[in-house]
């Protein structure tokens, strides 16, 4: 393999996706060398072409320690983050779920005292009542150290005697065959009992999480009313969803400051 080839592959692993055009001013050649890189590295599986670039050959989602997902994609994470905030009703309640994608809300949320919001989350519960914005409520239930998520029965008794005006939501793999997916069974009953507890569901998530499966299933696409992604998304990909009948709302990364910090250690943090 060339030396660009294999410079090549280490991109889209560690991106998530790469652009062809991005690619040829980056190696000074021209596109059609591009394509032809791009097509011989699919044929030999290292990666997978899409319209204008390539993702990662694997489609089976894993899971890391939130610890270290701080860094991953924070730009358009927080894009997303500042996208979803638009969905905050004028007053009720919400749920926000732990996820690297949903804890960026914590700090974007309106100062109100008419709004309750319940979390899963302990680093988000912690963030908001030391930013000391609205009512704050956990579910409880045994926290996962890879996710800091409560979950088991605990958090599916409580779940199940609340309502939510608008739960928003993360995930680890969005298929629009297999649905939505996690590889926890535990975290999987908990999103599970989530959707069914909320009127409006918003799902928080990058582009990288399309077309990726795990083995735990707890939805449909279409339980879900509004997905919230980056620009990375594939074309195709919004078409579909749209044609499921899933509203789909773009954010762009560019040019997005840094919401304020709080006094909360930064490996507790999602982003």
């Amino acid at each position: 393999m060339s030396a660009r080839r294999h410079e090549i592959v280490q991109l889209v692993r560690t991106a998530g996706r790469v652009d062809a055009a991005e690619l040829s001013r980056r190696f000074a050649v021209n596109t059609e060398t591009i394509r032809r890189d791009l097509a011989a590295l699919e044929a030999a599986g290292e990666l997978r072409r899409v319209h204008g670039g390539a993702v990662p050959r694997i489609t089976l989602a894993a899971e890391g320690r939130v610890a270290g997902r701080i860094a991953e994609r924070r730009a358009e994470k927080l894009a997303i983050a500042r996208a979803a905030v638009e969905e905050i009703p004028a007053f009720g309640a919400i749920f926000i779920e732990a996820g690297s994608t949903t804890g960026h809300l914590s700090r974007l949320l309106p100062d109100r005292g008419d709004l309750l919001i319940v979390t899963n989350a302990l680093q988000t519960a912690l963030e908001l009542t030391d930013l000391g914005r609205s009512t704050v409520m956990t579910i409880g239930g045994r926290v996962r150290s890879e996710s800091y998520a409560e979950v088991d029965a605990w958090a599916l008794e409580r779940l199940a005697h609340l309502r939510f005006d608008v739960a928003f939501v993360g995930a680890n793999a969005v298929d629009l065959t297999w649905g939505l997916s996690t590889p926890d069974p535990s975290e999987a009953a908990v999103k599970a009992a989530i959707l069914a507890s909320a009127q409006k569901t918003v799902l928080m998530t990058d582009h990288t999480k399309f077309g990726l499966t795990a083995a735990c299933r707890y939805g449909a696409v279409t339980d879900v009313d509004l997905v919230v992604t980056d620009a990375g998304v594939e074309p195709s990909t919004l078409d579909d969803l749209r044609a499921l009948g899933v509203d789909v709302r773009t954010a762009d990364p560019a040019e997005v400051p840094d919401p304020p910090t709080s006094s909360i250690p930064t490996t507790w943090r999602n982003s």
